[in-house]
């Protein structure tokens, strides 16, 4: 009996102070929410408004929400955003190449998403969609004034085969489309031009752009062409790790570009020493849509010399953003770094500036800007 009334003491004992350590952590876990002012403040507003407002509240969520994006704003930082869970999913979908395209770019113009490209041949112009309609919503996703450009470009992208649907106005009327989402192919366009130079025009830098761009590559050298021509021109750029893979194909060693993180940090980007193509004469066709990780790449061949760009200034993005995950699904997106060419310059705002300028004139069907490049590798190549 004395036994189990001692074992009984020491079990009450141990739950007693389980409870206490318990509570202590709850106490703990408030004071490290409520000690920084900021939070604090926040917390104490919401549930002010949680608690007494009279008149119709919005969703709890949609405050945090709103409280977010105006934190956020604040930034002074182009390339920041707040993803919501519908868009952060998308992009992440879109980050590792699995998303479809409809054929169309939206423009933010006065607070409205108006269609400024429908590209021929698109799942936008088979149904109809037209330049200067204005999207209201996509997928169900209404397009307020709190979402971006960038939300809108990634409403519209989803798995390959399913139909955005699109409400738009167009005039007075207001009209739905289902324009059906095709593969967003990394390369296009592989050929082999005047017998002998190899061609292929490289649309994004997505995790699977190095083994696509490394396929194409492969399919081209097995012709035996004497130069190659990287078409850059239309590159939305992303991932920096697949620029460095990429970039790694036609430079065998060394530096490739570098990142200054926060505190002065600096992380190195090199060659991985693959350099399949690092011995043949290399043209890099750049222009103002060649953007962020696009810009990275042609200015690391244009610093170390591996070839020669032709065209047009670049857009001038010279920044890195991170996408962290946040609770309940939605995203953060916010400038991590500034990306540095080879020889430590910084293009934020200006571009990179091609070896020989070449502007091609959309009044023809002609494409002056290839057809330099050829003529420029004929002499390069001497026939």
């Amino acid at each position: 009996m004395n036994y189990l009334r001692q074992h009984w003491q020491e079990a009450f004992f141990l739950l007693i102070l389980s409870a206490v350590w318990f509570a202590i952590g709850w106490v703990i876990r408030d004071y490290s929410l409520t000690s920084n002012p900021d939070v604090a403040l926040f917390a104490q507003a919401r549930q002010e408004l949680l608690d007494n407002f009279a008149l119709e509240m919005p969703p709890s969520n949609e405050l945090t929400y709103a409280a977010v994006r105006s934190m956020v704003d604040q930034l002074n930082d182009p390339y920041a955003a707040f993803l919501e869970p519908v868009v952060a999913s998308r992009f992440q979908a879109d980050y590792t190449g699995e998303s479809g395209v409809v054929g169309l770019f939206p423009e933010k113009i006065n607070g409205e998403f108006v269609v400024s490209i429908v590209l021929p041949g698109g799942g936008a112009e088979k149904v109809g969609v037209q330049e200067g309609d204005v999207l209201l919503s996509i997928d169900g996703v209404d397009l307020d004034e709190t979402k971006t450009e960038g939300d809108a470009a990634l409403l519209l992208r989803g798995p390959v085969g399913s139909a955005a649907q699109l409400v738009v106005r167009r005039g007075d009327d207001v009209l739905e489309f289902a324009p059906v989402r095709a593969v967003r192919s990394v390369t296009t366009k592989l050929q082999i031009l005047d017998g002998d130079v190899a061609y292929f025009a490289h649309h994004t830098f997505t995790s699977n752009a190095p083994d696509e761009v490394g396929n194409a590559l492969d399919n081209l050298l097995a012709q035996n062409p004497k130069a190659i021509i990287w078409d850059m021109r239309s590159n939305g750029g992303g991932s920096m790790e697949a620029a460095e893979s990429i970039l790694s194909y036609f430079i065998e060693d060394g530096l490739l570009f570098t990142a200054e993180l926060k505190g002065d940090q600096v992380r190195e980007f090199v060659s991985n020493g693959d350099g399949r193509a690092a011995d043949i004469p290399l043209v890099v066709l750049v222009g103002e849509h060649t953007f962020s990780a696009a810009e990275t790449s042609a200015a690391s061949v244009q610093d170390r010399q591996r070839g020669t760009l032709i065209g047009e200034v670049t857009f001038g993005k010279g920044t890195i953003q991170n996408t962290a995950p946040l609770v309940g699904g939605s995203a953060l997106q916010y400038t991590i770094a500034k990306w540095l060419s080879p020889n430590g310059t910084w293009y934020d705002g200006i571009g990179v500036s091609p070896d020989i300028e070449v502007t091609d004139d959309p009044a023809t069907r002609e494409d002056e800007v290839l057809q330099f490049a050829l003529e420029y590798l004929r002499e390069e190549i001497g026939n």
